[in-house]
């Protein structure tokens, strides 16, 4: 058995080592924004060819893993996170060196090393995926499977990360170099066919370990809840702005902007939770955001009506119209706001509302009330339907009376 000094004494070779992986992604992922910069490629065709999101996954997700194990060293997620960062960190270090190396690009340079990194840019892609897809919806937040139930759908995880990880890496061996760079060479149709299998893969765990998260949640604590709804909001955000990259010019922004959203849920879930009230960020997302809709709904079919009013279909919208469709968004916007946000705390908020509701029904009636007894229990009845404490007493200092002055 270990003793105690020995444990104390591991525990710091972990951690360096935790800090080494994690130092080793960030270099790798600053030198691959140098070399797409050198290489002429700009910040925003970075984001236009979707590499700066691997980029970024590459410097937050070891970061967030080394400061985990910091506290717990053997939090399988956080080894997750930065062995999944060092994979993509290695593939954007080598999908711009690769190139540059073998003298491919406008710099006629010629390096050592471009066989090899065209080899590692087809395939260390694979682990970061598979890592951000599954496990890290699987594991989230605690590092552990929900239930010994779930152990299948872990082991088909690790086998969706490691079979065709070692498929695409032996089958592209031999086409090393430019022939690989360039996509000319003939490439193996099982190796040609692992990487779909492989994210697809991928997708369809993930939304098995998404059923997971749900029960994990309703079974959890109060800090694993909070730490779940953090997470679940940025995962909220981030899929609709990543379902279709390719739809239009603002695709890939919007996927990139999806990731950052995910990536700090999932920072502030782990590390801040304690720092901001969700439930309230949550509320007020909802509200706004169906303020927003349904206010630019009514501008939009106002300036459509009144165009059509003043010309008919084809001509401008005249300029009194754009400013009475304004006038009238205005003047809805605080009657729309607290009656959105009525329904939704209605809906999503019912311990508020209520407690709203019982609130403004005691301050009407402490309008007409005299006796003093009767307001004393109804207040007593307030406080406890409102913040539901263990117990409540309400003490009353007795009048005193003034002697009387004698003349």
């Amino acid at each position: 058995m270990t003793t105690a000094a020995q444990q104390r004494a591991r525990r710091p070779a972990v951690t360096w080592l935790a800090w080494a992986l994690c130092l080793l992604s960030v270099t790798l992922a600053v030198a691959s924004i140098a070399l797409a910069t050198f290489n002429g490629e700009s910040p925003v065709e970075l984001v236009e060819n979707h590499h700066a999101i691997g980029i970024l996954d590459a410097l937050v997700l070891p970061l967030v893993g080394a400061l985990i194990v910091v506290g717990d060293r053997r939090h399988v997620l956080a080894w997750l996170f930065l062995a999944g960062g060092v994979s993509l960190a290695v593939f954007n270090f080598a999908a711009q060196y690769a190139p540059l190396a073998l003298g491919l690009t406008s710099r006629q340079l010629s390096l050592p090393g471009g066989d090899v990194a065209s080899w590692l840019a087809s395939w260390t892609m694979v682990p970061g995926i598979v890592v951000g897809v599954v496990f890290l919806i699987l594991l989230f937040p605690d590092g552990r499977l929900p239930s010994r139930r779930w152990w299948p759908l872990g082991w088909a995880g690790a086998v969706n990360l490691v079979v065709p990880t070692v498929i695409l890496a032996v089958g592209y061996w031999p086409l090393r170099g430019p022939t690989l760079v360039t996509e000319e060479g003939e490439v193996p149709p099982l190796v040609d066919a692992m990487f779909g299998i492989a994210f697809l893969g991928a997708l369809l765990l993930g939304a098995i370990s998404a059923v997971a998260l749900v029960l994990r949640f309703r079974r959890a604590g109060a800090v694993q809840r909070q730490q779940i709804k953090w997470f679940a909001y940025g995962a909220i955000l981030s899929i609709p702005l990543s379902l279709f990259p390719e739809a239009d010019p603002y695709g890939p922004y919007l996927e990139f902007l999806g990731t950052v959203l995910l990536l700090a849920g999932l920072g502030i879930g782990i590390l801040r939770y304690r720092l901001w009230d969700i439930d309230r960020l949550v509320n007020r997302t909802l509200v706004y955001g169906l303020l927003t809709a349904m206010l630019g709904a009514v501008y939009a079919g106002l300036a459509l009506v009144l165009g059509q009013l003043s010309g008919g279909i084809g001509t401008k919208t005249p300029s009194w119209a754009v400013a009475g469709a304004t006038l009238a968004v205005a003047a809805l916007f605080q009657p729309a706001r607290r009656r959105i946000q009525q329904t939704v705390d209605r809906r999503f908020n019912r311990r508020k509302y209520n407690a709203a509701k019982t609130i403004e029904g005691f301050t009407a009636r402490l309008r007409d009330q005299v006796d003093l007894d009767t307001l004393s229990t109804e207040l007593l009845a307030a406080v406890d339907q409102t913040m539901q404490p263990t117990a409540a007493s309400l003490w009353l200092r007795p009048s005193v009376q003034r002697p009387r002055s004698r003349t």
